[in-house]
């Protein structure tokens, strides 16, 4: 099959270029290839399908069908690969978990769902991480509050087995009763909140014993601007942010609103101003959808018991070119470095998938950049909001 004419995006840039595909694989970058095959693309970008990592299920609940419900709509939305939280009920910390999830995700055509280990039990201790790795899974996740000895045994474990660790960075002292970011929305809406200290505070933590023992760990949903200062200041630190992070503010929790209430919390408009132009100046390493889907009940109540969650698969891909390249001057190749290669490389995927090159898997996206709607996702905190933009199936 020759994908013809299409704007193939490259790390060096947009390319106008036709691309030959045989047994799942890109074969040839060329001009005037030829097929009896072919499919005409000219004015669309070509690029390769996303990368992301730490998603959830449904209510946070690894169970039958989840899996397969999430791949379907991660491929709707351009997703070629997506790595699995393993902070799920009941969370991937032994080998019966990981093992069902690996089940799981093999009847799941679509896109193709990797498993993280937790890297410390539910009950505490230490997990089976050598075993677990071994199995199957493609990198440790954990919180950064836990013990400093055993932050110290997971980085000797992915020393070990050469993966990268994951981490979540928050201070549960400081959160306190804190259900969203604390500032002048919180006040005015007489609900506790959390500082951004318990976010940044935390990685300094982490930042130095990734110093000490040469471990490199990727900051899952980094939320403020110190966190991005300290994450530049350590070439082991590598921080992945939100695309609700880079567009939304704590208004969205106004008049009590749940569709605003996520984790990390939004902060206010002035850091999601800087975390937007380090985007666009590319001190962020990796952009998530954040998926963490919950149901209509755990959204619809007080905002103090409401469920933290957002669905964030839909329309990502649209949002993310509107407001960062169409309007905020970031280079295509950029968004897909961010969005593919890096996430890719992050979980041992380079060479196979986020990017287009011969020996690569035609795992790719099509992006109709001429196309232009309102998102009408209802319950969506981007509900009504205009965009620019559509993946289109190959």
């Amino acid at each position: 099959m020759v994908i013809k004419s299409a704007v193939v995006v490259t790390p060096e840039g947009p390319k106008e270029l036709d691309v030959r595909i045989e047994k799942g694989k890109i074969a040839e970058l060329g001009v005037s290839l030829e097929d009896k095959n072919s499919i005409e693309a000219k004015g669309k970008y070509l690029m390769p399908a996303m990368v992301d990592i730490g998603v959830g299920v449904m209510d946070g609940k690894l169970r039958g069908g989840t899996l397969e419900k999430l791949s379907q709509k991660a491929r709707a939305n351009g997703f070629g690969t997506v790595v699995l939280s393993s902070l799920c009920v009941p969370r991937i910390d032994n080998e019966i978990t990981l093992e069902f999830a690996k089940s799981q995700a093999q009847l799941c055509k679509e896109t193709k769902i990797l498993p993280l280990l937790s890297g410390v039990r539910e009950e505490g201790g230490l997990s089976e991480c050598a075993i677990l790795l071994k199995e199957g899974a493609v990198g440790i996740e954990f919180e950064s509050h836990i013990d400093g000895n055993l932050i110290r045994r997971l980085m000797e474990y992915a020393s070990m087995f050469d993966v990268k660790l994951f981490c979540r960075a928050n201070d549960p002292a400081l959160q306190g009763e804190g259900v969203m970011h604390e500032g002048s929305v919180s006040s005015r809406l007489g609900l506790a909140g959390v500082p951004a200290v318990a976010e940044s505070s935390q990685l300094a933590r982490i930042g130095e014993f990734a110093e000490y023992y040469g471990t490199d760990v990727i900051v899952l949903g980094a939320s403020t601007p110190q966190t991005l200062k300290i994450c530049a200041q350590s070439p082991r630190l590598h921080a992945q942010i939100s695309l609700h992070h880079i567009l939304l503010d704590d208004t969205a929790c106004d008049n009590y609103d749940t569709s605003g209430k996520i984790w990390p919390p939004l902060r206010d408009e002035a850091m999601r101003t800087s975390m937007f132009e380090a985007v666009v100046r590319g001190e962020a390493d990796m952009i998530t959808s954040l998926h963490t889907p919950v149901s209509k009940t755990a959204k619809d109540a007080v905002f103090a018991n409401a469920a933290y969650g957002v669905e964030g698969l839909n329309q990502f891909l649209p949002l993310l070119y509107t407001h960062l390249v169409k309007k905020g001057g970031l280079n295509i190749a950029s968004l897909m470095k961010m969005t593919a290669s890096s996430p890719a490389r992050a979980v041992g995927l380079e060479g196979k998938k986020g990017a287009i090159a011969p020996g690569y898997d035609a795992d790719l996206l099509l992006f109709d950049p001429d196309f232009s709607f309102r998102c009408t996702d209802s319950g969506s905190p981007y509900e009504g909001m205009e965009i620019i933009g559509r993946i289109e199936a190959l």
